[in-house]
């Protein structure tokens, strides 16, 4: 049995059941080795303990702003499902997904998800980061499907077990449109996607002008940046559900929303086997959620349909 699993297995019998009584790390370390001795470290502790927090069927949650943990009932695992913090930009419109960048985003995450890609979604926010972007597509290592969870070669995770060198591929996708500031977008793209083996451009709307095509071109070459153009067509955008409804879509018919877009690759994103590292990249905080998300899915084995759809910070 894996560390999370058994750690799944005890910690409800010994988190406080609120917040208001919530226990330091330190406490909480002390209380699992009381139960599993000292086959583990602190660290190790630690690390299972900020990627549980951030998994929608743990049992553990954290205190906002704040160091305690508590107990997380079935019905706070349920909340914490929710997609509703994808929406949550200011306006109302926006906190109810019907703005046309929610709607581009979630169309693009199922383009990604349906195509055997693992996403991480980052919430929205008033100004868009230039730490991290949008989407992250991670490619999984060789697997199979079981049921409605895609499984991983066991091999792998248990190289990943004894090593800690992740097996994961990262895409950085940040999301613009077309009659933004396109030379700016792509900047952004690169600046949020340095950690990242690829990082790429997807440009939301009309055909770009030859000139401007060609000048964005030759800045994806120099700087390694891919860029596709997702052509749409007219009053797509408007037409279609809200966002979330779209993030909730079944396969079939995610699929033919997304066959209604016609996608040119303006710009093959440049590999880059050494820039992503999961260690080197801790402290980077932007970056830590989208890691803990991928290690616990490594440590299970396995990515269960809610996570191989869309992952929240």
């Amino acid at each position: 049995m894996s560390l999370r699993a058994r750690l799944q297995e005890i910690l409800p019998g010994l988190l406080p059941r609120d917040s208001e009584h919530a226990i330091k790390g330190t406490e909480l370390i002390r209380l699992v080795r009381s139960v599993l001795g000292d086959e583990y470290s602190d660290r190790s502790y630690r690390s299972h303990f900020s990627f549980m927090v951030l998994d929608p069927d743990s049992c553990l949650a954290r205190v906002e702003n704040g160091q305690g943990y508590y107990f997380k009932d079935a019905e706070q695992q349920a909340d914490s499902r929710s997609l509703h913090p994808l929406f949550e930009a200011g306006a109302a419109s926006k906190a109810e997904g019907y703005d046309r960048y929610h709607k581009a985003l979630a169309l693009v995450v199922r383009s990604l998800d349906t195509a055997g890609l693992g996403v991480f979604v980052y919430p929205s926010q008033d100004d868009f980061s230039w730490l991290h972007p949008d989407v992250v597509a991670v490619q999984w290592p060789e697997g199979h499907w079981e049921e409605d969870a895609f499984v991983m070669n066991e091999e792998v995770c248990r190289a990943w077990a004894d090593s800690g060198e992740s097996p994961l591929s990262y895409r950085s996708i940040c999301l613009s449109f077309a009659e933004e500031s396109n030379r700016r977008a792509l900047f952004r793209a690169l600046s949020a996607g340095l950690w990242a083996q690829e990082c790429e451009l997807v440009l939301v709307g009309e055909a770009l002008a030859q000139e401007e095509e060609d000048e964005l071109r030759l800045c994806a070459s120099q700087y390694g940046v891919g860029i596709s153009q997702w052509l749409l067509p007219d009053g797509l955008l408007e037409r279609l559900p809200r966002a979330d409804e779209i993030f909730r879509a079944g396969r079939e018919e995610a699929l033919a929303l997304v066959e209604q877009m016609h996608v040119r690759r303006i710009a093959v994103p440049r590999y880059r086997a050494e820039a992503a590292h999961v260690f080197a990249n801790l402290d980077q905080t932007d970056l830590q959620a989208m890691y803990y998300w991928t290690w616990g899915c490594l440590d299970r084995g396995r990515v269960e349909p809610y996570e191989f759809r869309v992952s929240v910070s």
